[in-house]
């Protein structure tokens, strides 16, 4: 498995590990947490902006 592989792999791990913390929020409190849905995209330009780094 290369690095963007992995990276894609990591990504999609921690977005469904968000929408079920969402929908688990949403259930208990009824409430929607915004914040949620905005990490998995800031991860995943963390990792491959890390990816990149590392190649130079």
């Amino acid at each position: 498995m290369n690095i963007n592989q992995k990276t894609n792999l990591i990504s999609i791990v921690i977005l469904l590990v968000c929408i079920l913390i969402a929908v688990a929020i949403y259930l208990y409190n009824g409430t929607i947490v915004v914040a949620i849905f905005i990490a998995p995209p800031i991860i995943h330009w963390i990792l491959k902006k890390r990816q990149n780094s590392d190649y130079m």
